[in-house]
């Protein structure tokens, strides 16, 4: 029973990806998002997937000390890729030490990735499930207001584990991303 309420959270979540898309204007925004939904979403928990997804899109592996720091952060066991387009700088992560699932834009509109994230988020919300937003705080950064926004979906009745999809957005370009989203387990509240 929970394998398919969880087959339904992925399903649902999925299923929300083109209404969060389809009317995008900024061309970054929305492919931060698809490659948000096509890699992150189905394979949260997964990194040995997301590991399997690069290589079969043959992308490159991002080997500088400062960019690992930004896209994987602490911790063992945590990869990155630069993701090529025509119209971007982008990069797949898996986290050092929360192996999540994570996807950067370096330039991307703040606002429109803000709103298909939470309408991939809100969308998911049906009997059976709780989705919560868990944090949504504004701070100051050298790049202007960092917008952190995190929630919480798990079956009900079990909201001590389940998946945190996380948002952090930067109000303008110059730092080493703009738009993050990131998919990862929790348990017992870590």
């Amino acid at each position: 029973m929970a394998t398919l309420r969880r087959q339904s959270l992925i399903s649902g979540l999925a299923l929300c990806i083109y209404s969060a898309t389809a009317t995008a204007d900024d061309a970054s925004a929305a492919f931060v998002t698809r490659l948000f939904t096509n890699v992150c979403i189905p394979n949260v928990g997964k990194s040995e997937n997301v590991r399997a997804w690069a290589m079969e899109k043959k992308l490159a592996e991002v080997t500088a000390p400062s960019a690992l720091d930004v896209f994987v952060g602490v911790g063992a066991g945590g990869a990155a890729w630069a993701v090529p387009t025509s119209f971007g700088s982008f990069a797949l992560s898996i986290r050092g030490k929360t192996q999540a699932c994570a996807v950067w834009a370096r330039a991307a509109d703040p606002v429109e990735v803000e709103a298909n994230f939470r309408k991939i988020l809100e969308g998911v919300a049906r009997p059976g499930l709780v989705v919560k937003v868990v944090k949504d705080d504004n701070e100051s950064g050298p790049t202007g207001l960092i917008h952190t926004l995190t929630y919480s979906v798990s079956i009900a009745g079990n909201e001590e584990r389940g998946n945190l999809y996380t948002l952090l957005t930067a109000e303008k370009t110059g730092g080493a991303f703009q738009a993050t989203l990131q998919a990862a387990k929790y348990a017992n509240g870590h």
